[in-house]
């Protein structure tokens, strides 16, 4: 049983919760939560391979596959399980001592095993698959001497692969509709024991003409620095307001669009490329609090330059740049939970951006403007019923002499109910919300009203009908009818 037992833990992995527990859990972000929900699942795999010892059963043995001179590190780490009471502190990983594990010399026959494995366990799924063969492949951060193309040396590295994809339809009214709704968010997780932890998730998508369409939403090193704060760098959800950083992932939003002025050139920032430090702290009773401020490299304005007669500020594009042209934002938000079901958060940012031609742009127009943010938001959960709120504004200030020397200000709210009826799979939801800005063609408001079922925790079917009223001939003054198929892995 001892070989079964390091081949078995060096191949396979159980995954088997929910996407939408490890970004929404608490209402907040914790990354070390995720860390905490990675080391169960390891701790899942134990449980299973103690039961298979207790069966004695045996699915693969000595004379399926050759041995190898023992591994000189026998250690591998043993993970307990993780307190949801306190996610910011890691578990204590303990050692044990197991036999080294086979060379695998062979791996058709491997590959034969593994697969009657997977029929015979229902349980157990591979987290990494070879585009090459069926071999499943694991990295060695569980069993050092099984090595892959996709494997490393060292027992401290853990690794999870989730995310989520949604396909669906719409149906403008007035037009005709399209199955036009498609989109893969795979999310990749590293952890150096409870040091260092790596986050990167990229987005594949389809244009109108069938092209993919990628991008990296995110990719960032955090580093734990204590109970309280974790130091992170790269590319990450902008900090400012709740739905961007919490709730925009397809199979975490009750709904299927976005909020209406919460999307890129509209009134929420989207990412930011800088450092920050985030984390939690307890206050008094069950009260508790949490913070991030970040450093970022700053956001890039457009201008529109077609009517020389009245130059103005388009938009703000907040993607996450490279390039800040030597401006900065410095902001944060600050979170409070006074009761642990009702949160409220305050959200600013302050800076310089640069402004550019909109026809090319590649032209600029003026560098160092001023920029600032504000935000706030309220959420409040009791049994089935999800209550939230949002408000959120971004504004390029005044400054005389520039090309558009007038203030221009982005704003966007809204409000939301869902309620999941209680032991059924049905969830109602509405929102409404309201996008104001000195561009007449942009502004908008929009009541959406929609309904999601339930298969299974993380799968879900999305209906919304999109009741908007914007300016006359727009696209903003057209409703919209939504349906899609949603998963979170």
């Amino acid at each position: 049983m001892h070989a079964f037992k390091n081949i078995l833990l060096g191949l396979i992995i159980s995954i088997g919760s929910s996407p939408i527990s490890i970004y929404a859990a608490n209402n907040t972000i914790d990354i070390k939560n995720e860390i905490a929900l990675l080391k169960n699942k390891i701790q899942e795999l134990e449980i299973h391979i103690a039961s298979a010892d207790q069966a004695n059963t045996e699915i693969i043995t000595d004379k399926d596959i050759n041995s190898s001179p023992s591994n000189p590190n026998k250690n591998i780490s043993s993970i307990p399980a993780a307190s949801n009471k306190d996610v910011s502190s890691a578990p204590t990983i303990s050692s044990k001592d197991v036999s080294s594990a086979p060379a695998v010399p062979n791996k058709k026959k491997l590959s034969k095993k593994i697969k009657a494995t997977k029929r015979n366990e229902k349980t157990v799924r591979p987290i990494f698959i070879s585009n090459k063969s069926s071999q499943v492949l694991s990295p060695e951060i569980i069993s050092p001497a099984v090595s892959t193309p996709l494997s490393w040396q060292g027992t401290d590295i853990t690794a999870l692969i989730v995310g989520g994809a949604s396909a669906g339809y719409s149906k403008p009214s007035a037009h005709s509709g399209s199955f036009n709704i498609l989109d893969f968010n795979p999310i990749f997780l590293f952890s150096y024991k409870d040091l260092l932890f790596l986050r990167s998730a990229v987005d594949f998508s389809l244009d109108d003409q069938g092209n993919t369409q990628t991008g990296l939403n995110y990719a960032n090193l955090n580093l734990f620095l204590n109970d309280y704060a974790t130091f992170s760098a790269g590319k990450f959800d902008s900090a400012l307001g709740y739905f961007g950083q919490n709730l925009s992932p397809a199979w975490i939003n009750k709904l299927p669009e976005s909020p209406v002025g919460f999307n890129d050139g509209q009134a929420a920032p989207q990412a930011e490329v800088g450092i920050q430090l985030r984390g939690g702290l307890p206050l008094c009773n069950s009260a508790k609090a949490n913070y991030v401020v970040y450093v970022s490299n700053g956001s890039q304005g457009f201008v529109d330059t077609t009517d020389i007669t009245n130059i103005v500020i388009n938009n703000i594009s907040t993607g996450g740049f490279t390039n800040n042209y030597g401006n900065y934002v410095i902001g944060g938000r600050l979170g409070f939970l006074p009761i642990p079901k009702l949160e409220i958060g305050i959200s600013a940012a302050e800076g310089k951006l640069v402004l550019f031609d909109m026809s090319d742009s590649t032209s600029v127009l003026q560098n160092g403007r001023h920029y600032n943010a504000l935000g706030a938001d309220i959420s409040y959960k009791w049994d089935n019923l999800d209550l939230r709120a949002e408000i959120i504004q971004q504004q390029i200030r005044s400054q005389a002499g520039s090309i558009a020397p007038q203030s221009e200000r982005w704003k966007a709210w809204y409000l939301q109910a869902a309620y999941r009826f209680p032991s059924t799979k049905w969830e109602p939801v509405v929102r409404y919300g309201k996008f104001t800005s000195s561009i007449a063609n942009q502004q908008q408001g929009q009541l959406t009203a929609g309904v999601n079922y339930w298969f299974a925790p993380s799968i879900s079917a999305q209906v919304g009908y999109e009741i908007n009223h914007g300016q006359s001939g727009t696209g903003n003054n057209v409703n919209l009818f939504l349906m899609q198929l949603v998963f979170g892995f």
